[in-house]
């Protein structure tokens, strides 16, 4: 359900009571989605973090931690993040079809799709 969101709550935003949360909806300020929050087991959830697609994710994660924190590799990384910037401000590309850009801003969210890429 979409609502709109008193002034105090948007600024708060997240968990309204133990059932229910508030995520903002992103292009419309002041509106948000009243969602149930998901009732998952223990044992569910370890079933969940036992997924491959969770591993990889956590490989990945962790990877590109351990390469930002490498002061050669980030500044290697960052070159390569400036250049593949350039390319895509002189050839403009649509978002793809989540809405995202073919060059994420932030450095940390290009390497780890990068090393997604070369697996």
């Amino acid at each position: 359900m979409t609502v709109h969101v008193a002034s105090f709550l948007e600024s708060i935003g997240g968990s309204i009571d133990k059932d229910h949360y508030l995520r903002p909806l992103p292009g419309r300020p002041g509106y948000a989605a009243y969602c149930h929050k998901p009732d998952y087991s223990k044992k569910k959830r370890k079933e969940m973090s036992e997924r491959p697609m969770v591993k990889a994710f956590s490989q990945v994660s962790t990877e590109a931690s351990a390469i930002l924190r490498n002061p050669v590799q980030r500044e290697a990384w960052a070159e390569k993040h400036r250049a593949a910037l350039r390319e895509a401000s002189r050839h403009q590309r649509m978002p793809d079809a989540k809405g995202k850009p073919a060059v994420p801003a932030r450095l940390y969210d290009y390497v780890k799709k990068e090393l997604f890429k070369s697996r």
